[in-house]
């Protein structure tokens, strides 16, 4: 991955983290969704569009990325 997080793309892997159900899907808004799922990194999560916005899970990856970020 040749990409750099951000704070904002570290706040929303953590919101996904938060938000999710215990299948590891969060709801996104219709708001958001679009947004979302265009500019988080593909690597780190995936996005389902649904008739009322969409989900949001964190891939195996991603879950790494959050357990690391409890170290730095």
């Amino acid at each position: 991955m040749s990409f750099k997080l951000e704070s904002q793309h570290k706040h929303i892997l953590k919101l996904i983290k938060r938000d999710a159900d215990k299948d590891g899907w969060a709801t996104v808004s219709e708001a958001l969704f679009s947004t979302l799922s265009e500019v988080m990194p593909k690597e780190l999560c995936v996005f389902e569009k649904l008739d009322n916005g969409g989900r949001a899970k964190l891939t195996d990856e991603g879950k790494s990325i959050i357990n690391a970020m409890k170290w730095l």
